[in-house]
């Protein structure tokens, strides 16, 4: 029985868990789903909603706001325009995300759904440099919209993404519900990645380089502090041993019986204390 449920964990025999929501974290019915949508309490990859503003959207929104044909307004994007807004959001992302670790894959939906529309997966080497992107990054603002970062389940963009458009085949287009990953240069990639990283080991270097200046004024303050206590201890009178008091003493007690004998053979008696101060 355990061993069933674990095949059929996320796929669409399990009538528990959400398989749409396992493989793409995301589902067309939202909340209302009669299936469960287990949020991943940690994550290599964060997702951040609808930070992407497709331009058939914005054509849309234009239309609505202004009363125009949508379709007309669709017929006049620019395709070279949005290409070059496309890729200059993907860098912005891309460098930005990469201060917090190595980045293994940046994907951009290039989806219709209201619930996967201008969505943006990033998968990180390490979960805790995604915890550490979730934690800055959310609730920042980008072009004027609000970023809502969370961790998504997707760990494998293979299954997540739709074959048939990547072919160029899918006959669902903007509406599919699997993911239209937009395309990228390689070359932008590579290059991306090698800015990313250098800025990240000039900053592992300033880091470093700080830590050990503060190192060093905390030994130059200790050292600072120890001459002050050992000038100050050689300013005092050192004081004189046990073994010189008694050596003192002992000297004294001997001249006192000296000047006793000396005066026992002269045959007068010592002088006494008034005749001394007289």
């Amino acid at each position: 029985m355990a061993q069933r449920l674990a095949r059929i964990h996320g796929t669409e025999e399990d009538k528990v868990n959400c398989p749409f929501y396992f493989k793409i974290g995301a589902c067309r019915h939202g909340d209302r789903c009669s299936r469960t949508h287990h949020r991943p309490a940690f994550s290599p990859t964060i997702l951040i909603k609808h930070i992407f503003r497709h331009p058939v959207r914005e054509a849309e929104l234009r239309a609505l706001a202004t009363g125009q044909d949508s379709k007309a307004l669709e017929m006049q994007i620019d395709d070279q325009k949005s290409k070059e807004d496309f890729l200059q959001f993907f860098e912005d992302m891309y460098e930005e995300l990469g201060k917090f670790g190595r980045i293994e894959c940046l994907c951009v939906c290039d989806n219709l759904g209201d619930h996967m529309l201008g969505h943006l997966y990033c998968k990180f080497e390490d979960e805790e440099e995604a915890a550490d992107a979730l934690n800055i990054m959310n609730g920042r603002f980008y072009d004027g919209k609000k970023m809502e970062v969370e961790f998504s389940p997707v760990t494998d963009f293979r299954e997540a993404r739709c074959r048939d458009f990547d072919e160029e085949t899918c006959a669902r287009g903007g509406f599919c519900n699997f993911m239209h990953i937009k395309p990228v240069p390689m070359s932008l990639i590579r290059s991306l990645e090698e800015d990313v990283d250098y800025e990240r080991r000039k900053e592992e270097e300033k880091r470093r380089e700080r830590e050990r200046e503060e190192r060093r004024k905390k030994r130059k303050h200790t050292h600072g502090h120890r001459e002050h206590r050992s000038s100050r201890s050689s300013r005092r009178e050192p004081k004189r041993s046990r073994r010189d008091r008694s050596y003192s003493s002992s000297r004294s007690r001997s001249r006192s019986r000296d000047r006793d004998h000396s005066s026992s053979r002269s045959g007068s008696p010592p002088p006494r204390n008034d005749e001394a101060e007289i």
